[in-house]
């Protein structure tokens, strides 16, 4: 019956069938990757997962094809009857194919990194260009990626050239015109069938594919192709006023917020703690990828991060500190502004509608303001962010420093640190001082030249059983560590150290090679060290729940700076034990001191993320708790939402709290 077919619908059908055939070898490929996910997955959710797949990789196949099915017809697009349409559909079929291999190489590269499939925040790592192109060359095969990929679209392109010319001849024995018709029409319905994915009023959805709580199982189930498209349509989502409106009341309560007003959907608060008796300097200390289960505080038994676990030790220590939202960008706004960044797929320092923000370190008056970064300040408009908000504030960036860059991300973190102090001590006024380091992060760069510090040579086994990835994933942990532990060295013996307040914290987390069921919830990108370092003015640690936006209020209580706080960030130190404890994770999750609310597409989950089983979804159980985290993660998220927008730069000062 195939050899009788029409000649197009023959070249249609045996391009699919290769495509799927491609498409099944990618996702073997992926599940032989990162088997380790999906070691606790059921042979049920595998199952249906590789089913969930095949589906979207055949709607996937059926795009390719759509043009051709759609035009081929037309005899001027005809590829069985003119020459010129049929090298001009291999040559389409060869640049599609091209890009789709492309796209799933790249994928691999960002699940091996980030464990999500690759999505639209795909495009925030491709600015500035510059820096991008380094470092995807200094950490990925780039070349034998592109070879591989020119010798897979060329294999393609000639075997979809031998099956054009097999295809394409004319039948020897042709159906007549109504079985002709039929067959056609048939292979139509078939074909859109094939594109909508289900019998049902609704076609197949990305959405499908989260089933099951685990997210390795999900990333099974997805094609990158698609979910990069059907993300990319949700980039930036418009904030609902009615929706802040609604649970506003419950917002401001949250907040503390002494006159509420629903009528302007007013946040604003003047703190004004009591005041210190010494005019403290502020130090924030950006840890770039420093998960928590990485440290030796948290119990790592490879012991990388000695001299943080020290100053943990004689600081004050929050165990439970999350970040709203990764990637880096997303956390130094969320740092600096208090607002928890759900600007959709692209960050919020990279969205012009929402650079405009006001910042509790411009509460500090009177203060000499400094930015420290090995690399340039383009890196996510994060100079935008920093300028625009903050006058006055000296910004060092790569060219300011008499040292070479070790990789795409700038000079080392010994040469960033070593300029930060040589600045800080001879400053003779208050300061603060943003310090974000860079080198924890892919390719790892290390100066070849480092004295006092030595590459660890350690097994690859044990090296997996504490959650590292690789060797250079450990050393570059390490180094940061030795960075660190070398500039608290040398400020202890300058008088700045004495009345100087540091905020150390991380700024997203790793994928751990252990699956703990706060990996099986991906947690472990969110949950990160924060420790604020003043020997003789605080120590001890904080076992609830806390958020990066809490960093600066809580920092600027503690030195008896008053402030106006007008997002979300509140003080940790005026809490204690039996207040409102929660932290926004992602864009549909939150959590609050013993639960993981999480709103999937298939519906809610809740997990008891601190228990023994904590990723065992647990909803059925607890409908009450559903309800109440359901209520604090849509008031959160929609506020949040709201604030980005409604932020301005505004004085510190008690008059300004009523004027909105």
């Amino acid at each position: 019956m195939f050899k009788r077919l029409p000649g197009l619908a023959r070249f249609i059908l045996a391009l699919t069938a290769i495509d799927l055939v491609v498409f099944a070898v990618f996702r073997g490929a992926f599940w032989a990757a990162f088997h380790e996910a999906l070691a606790n997955a059921s042979r049920a959710d595998l199952l249906r997962a590789l089913y969930l797949g095949f589906k979207f990789d055949l709607r996937l196949a059926l795009l390719l094809g759509l043009p051709l099915a759609l035009l081929g017809w037309i005899a001027l697009f005809d590829p069985a009857r003119r020459r010129a349409a049929r090298i001009a559909w291999l040559a389409y079929l060869a640049a599609a194919q091209c890009i789709v291999l492309l796209l799933y190489f790249v994928d691999f590269g960002h699940y091996d990194w980030m464990r999500v499939r690759l999505n639209a925040t795909f495009i925030d790592h491709l600015t500035p260009v510059g820096v991008a192109a380094r470092v995807a060359w200094e950490t990925y095969p780039v070349l034998p990626g592109l070879l591989g990929l020119a010798l897979l679209t060329g294999a393609y392109t000639w075997a979809a050239g031998r099956i054009a010319g097999r295809t394409l001849a004319p039948a020897s024995n042709p159906l007549s015109k109504w079985p002709r018709r039929t067959a056609i029409a048939a292979l139509a319905a078939l074909y859109a069938f094939g594109i909508y994915g289900k019998w049902s009023r609704y076609p197949l959805r990305w959405s499908e594919a989260y089933f099951s709580p685990s997210e390795a199982v999900a990333a099974l189930a997805l094609n990158p192709v698609l979910f990069l498209m059907d993300t990319a349509e949700n980039r930036n989502l418009p904030y609902d006023t009615d929706k802040v409106r609604e649970h506003y009341a419950y917002t401001a309560a949250l907040l503390g917020v002494e006159t509420p007003d629903p009528g302007k959907l007013g946040f604003a608060r003047y703190v004004a703690p009591p005041k210190s008796a010494i005019q403290y300097n502020l130090v924030v200390i950006h840890l770039e990828s420093f998960a928590a289960f990485e440290s030796g505080t948290f119990g790592n038994r490879m012991n990388g991060t000695p001299h943080f676990d020290a100053i943990a030790k004689e600081g004050l220590l929050f165990t439970n500190f999350f970040v709203p939202e990764v990637p880096t960008p997303r956390s130094v706004f969320e740092m600096l502004t208090g607002i928890p960044d759900v600007n959709g797929a692209t960050t919020a320092s990279r969205n012009p509608l929402v650079v405009n923000q006001h910042t509790l370190v411009n509460a500090l008056e009177g203060y000499e303001k400094y930015y420290f970064l090995g690399g340039s300040a383009t890196w996510g408009n994060i100079r935008g962010l920093f300028t625009h908000n903050i006058p006055g504030l000296h910004i060092f960036e790569e060219g300011d420093y008499d040292a070479p860059q070790v990789d795409g991300w700038g000079v080392s973190d010994v040469v960033l640190f070593d300029k930060a102090h040589k600045i800080l001590r001879e400053e003779k006024r208050p300061f603060f001082a943003f310090i974000q380091t860079a080198g924890n992060h892919r390719p790892y760069g290390i100066p070849d030249d480092h004295p006092g510090f030595e590459l660890a040579q350690v097994d690859a086994k044990e090296l997996a059983q504490n959650g590292f990835d690789s060797l250079a994933a450990f050393n570059g942990l390490r180094y940061l560590d030795f960075a660190l532990g070398s500039f608290f060295e040398k400020a202890r013996k300058d008088p700045y150290f004495a009345k100087t307040v540091f905020v150390l914290y991380g700024d997203h987390g790793n994928p751990s090679t252990v699956q703990t069921p706060w990996q099986e919830l991906l947690l472990t990108g969110y949950h990160v060290p924060f420790v604020i370092y003043a020997p003789g003015l605080v120590k001890g640690r904080i076992d609830f729940t806390a958020s990066l936006p809490d960093s600066l209020p809580t920092a600027l209580s503690l030195i008896g700076v008053p402030y106006l706080n007008t997002a979300l960030g509140r003080d940790l130190l005026d809490l204690g034990p039996g207040g409102w404890h929660f932290s926004l994770i992602g864009l549909n999750g939150v959590l609050d001191d013993e639960f993981y609310f999480r709103l999937d597409p298939g519906g809610p989950r809740l997990f008891r993320y601190r228990s023994e089983n904590g990723a065992q979804d647990v909803h059925e159980r607890y409908p009450e708790k559903v309800a109440e985290l359901r209520r604090l993660h849509e008031a959160l998220y929609e506020t949040s939402k709201y604030m980005l927008r409604h932020n301005p730069p505004r004085p510190h000062a008690p008059m300004e709290v009523g004027r909105e």
